[in-house]
């Protein structure tokens, strides 16, 4: 399919927050800053902010693959590109981290609703819809799901459930449908930049927590052997 800078752009933008975020979180984590990640309203919204940037651009992705018939072949090699970076993620972390290992984190969200998205490319309608609902259901009512986590006695470092999120992989579906990506874009040298990105944004997540969380370790150990 064609591919069209505004999605990337989007992806790109959240990619830089992210990296913002993550520099943050793990600067705090070795005390070089304090900031407050639960009361703080900027803390506490940019996460949640990131990630609903990155699932709407899955459903837009997927409208624009199958948007003509629903591609198997691309389910098939995204199912298992996607998924297999989130047990890797799994894997790792609980090596690392076994307190708080990583079981349902952004990636197993993404290839869960990639797959549970394709039902409703066709259905733009039934997407916004369905997606409002599942979004302001969960910012009203606070509905309290047992955490899978409270039975395995842990507190993982990135957890982003099914619901509500799945809502705005719909809203993405849904933004497809009113020409969102067509959006008529001036190109330019920082719109190019976080296209880019945008393209490349499952090898920059990889890549970008252990190259932070070493470079900001190294700091630290610098820091307190001087």
């Amino acid at each position: 399919p064609q591919r069209y800078i505004m999605p990337d752009a989007v992806r790109g933008f959240a990619i830089l927050l992210m990296i913002f975020f993550h520099g943050a979180y793990d600067l705090k984590l070795f005390r070089f800053i304090r900031i407050d990640l639960f009361n703080d309203p900027f803390w506490f919204t940019l996460p949640r902010f990131i990630v609903s940037l990155f699932l709407m651009c899955v459903g837009i992705s997927l409208a624009i693959v199958h948007q003509d018939g629903i591609r198997w072949d691309k389910v098939g090699k995204r199912t298992i590109k996607i998924g297999g970076w989130a047990v890797v993620i799994t894997v790792v972390t609980y090596i690392l981290f076994p307190k708080s290992y990583v079981y349902f984190g952004v990636l197993h969200c993404i290839t869960v609703a990639s797959v549970v998205g394709i039902g409703f490319v066709n259905r733009p309608r039934v997407s916004f819809f369905l997606g409002t609902a599942l979004i302001l259901s969960d910012l009203i009512f606070h509905p309290t799901l047992p955490p899978l986590s409270r039975w395995l006695e842990i507190h993982p470092m990135d957890h982003v459930p099914f619901y509500p999120w799945f809502g705005w992989v719909l809203i993405g579906i849904y933004l497809h449908a009113i020409r969102f990506h067509q959006a008529p874009l001036k190109k330019t040298a920082s719109l190019n930049f976080l296209g880019f990105l945008g393209r490349h944004s499952l090898t920059i997540y990889i890549l970008h927590r252990p190259m932070l969380y070493g470079s900001v370790l190294a700091l630290y150990r610098f820091k307190t052997a001087g």
